[in-house]
């Protein structure tokens, strides 16, 4: 049993990473996040890839709910890139500022995911 609610807290914290928009945005649009025309033309290729499949971008993820109504795409990628950079530079300072106190588990696991998010 202790396993299995450790199991659960992890995939918990985990995921919580990836309940920010600018995430999943800059997932989608990949190494585009940096140039709103190209961030736009991605994720307007997603949304038709979506209707494709015949899938509605909220059963992706609730944070996807209006990315495919017109002109949001445009709204979405304004300032991605500084929000991308903001997000970079908090975590160098928090991984550069040595742990007052040992961290949790949790900690470690967010950290680990925002790194391998941010090195791709």
């Amino acid at each position: 049993r202790a396993v299995k609610r450790q199991a659960a807290q992890a995939a918990q914290a985990v995921q919580s990473v990836y309940d920010d928009e600018e995430y999943l945005l800059a997932l989608i649009a990949g190494e585009d996040y940096n140039n709103d025309d190209k961030c736009k033309k991605s994720l307007k290729e997603y949304c038709e890839a979506l209707t494709k499949a015949g899938l509605n971008n909220e059963q992706i993820h609730s944070k996807l709910k209006d990315l495919c109504n017109t002109g949001k795409q445009d709204q979405k990628c304004k300032g991605m890139k500084d929000k991308i950079k903001n997000k970079c530079s908090k975590l160098k300072t928090t991984l550069e500022t040595p742990p007052k106190t040992s961290q949790t588990n949790d900690e470690c696991i967010e950290n680990e995911q925002q790194c391998l998010f941010l090195e791709g």
